[in-house]
């Protein structure tokens, strides 16, 4: 299976009937086992989780089904991850159509901003995500001194080469 990588922000608007486009750039990440199908939900922050179906399966397949059947926590998570998803394909001008009941989770009325999130990408009202960025610019520095406390982008021997905040090879996989 060959798995995008999302990156980048695009504002579009969300028509008449809640079908936003998807972007080209997007587009050519999609793996074609995936058929142009994607399975949405709810995320953080506000926002709509928009995962190609053969990731949203791998995911299942190499997280959900490893945890324990019947128990409690692992059963919460499971169905709450299926019960509040919905699946929804492009059609031939590259749209998809958003439940009117993500929308107003969110908040959306007629833009929407989609952003990359690596393996997905989320859906957010536009305010929201430019408070979001602007926060999150705001405590860039501090935000990467942490990651690299912890590890992340620093291997013993090859900090020159990496530098700061640059995750080395593998990194994510």
């Amino acid at each position: 299976m060959n798995r995008g990588y999302f990156v980048d922000a695009f504002r579009h608007s969300v028509d008449a009937k809640g079908r936003v486009q998807v972007p080209s750039s997007f587009r050519q990440q999609l793996s074609p086992e995936s058929g142009g199908r994607f399975v949405l939900q709810r995320g953080r922050d506000r926002t709509i989780e928009v995962h190609p179906l053969c990731e949203w399966r791998a995911y299942g397949d190499r997280t959900l089904r490893n945890l324990p059947r019947y128990q409690e926590r692992a059963l919460r998570v499971r169905r709450f991850r299926n019960a509040n998803a919905t699946e929804a394909e492009m059609d031939k001008a590259f749209r998809i159509l958003v439940p009117r009941r993500l929308w107003d989770a969110i908040g959306v009325k007629e833009q929407v901003v989609l952003a990359g999130a690596d393996e997905y990408f989320e859906m957010w009202e536009p305010s929201q995500y430019d408070a979001f960025i602007a926060e999150a610019e705001k405590k860039h520095d501090e935000d990467l001194a942490e990651l690299e406390r912890h590890g992340w982008g620093l291997e013993p021997g090859n900090e020159r080469e990496y530098g700061r905040g640059v995750p080395p090879p593998g990194f994510g996989k």
